[in-house]
């Protein structure tokens, strides 16, 4: 049986978010490296799909939260896919890392494609990338 953990009022502040082809933890350090940071796309045609790693690091953050990261298609507002999780912050003068693997994304048509950050059901914040068609 779980135990009850209120979630925090705190809203936390988001510092870094940025998408990438690979974001990997070393088990020794706990740090984390980013591989080919980018945002734009360019694909043969669509429809296409891409893995990424979304990295996002927070802030000011004390207690219990969820959080989502939505991948929305900017152009029509449609949320595209979703990760879930929860983490907890002990010390608010700390920071706490997100590192999110996606599997094969869908890029339906060029334009935006936004990675919005919620916590607690606030919106964070968020970051971005462009898709359009190799010239």
């Amino acid at each position: 049986m779980s135990e009850f953990r209120p979630l925090s009022q705190v809203k936390p502040v988001l510092i870094a978010a940025l998408v990438c082809d690979v974001a990997m933890k070393d088990p020794t350090t706990g740090k984390i490296s980013l591989i080919g940071i980018f945002d734009k796309v360019h694909v043969k045609q669509f429809p296409a799909q891409r893995p990424v790693s979304l990295y996002a690091k927070l802030t000011e953050a004390e207690g219990n939260y969820q959080f989502q990261a939505k991948y929305v298609y900017s152009n029509t507002g449609e949320t595209l896919a979703e990760a879930k999780g929860e983490f907890t912050a002990k010390d608010k003068l700390g920071t706490v890392e997100l590192n999110l693997q996606y599997p094969p994304l869908p890029i339906t048509a060029e334009g935006r494609y936004d990675f919005q950050l919620w916590v607690n059901g606030q919106f964070l914040g968020q970051t971005f990338i462009d898709a359009a068609v190799m010239a």
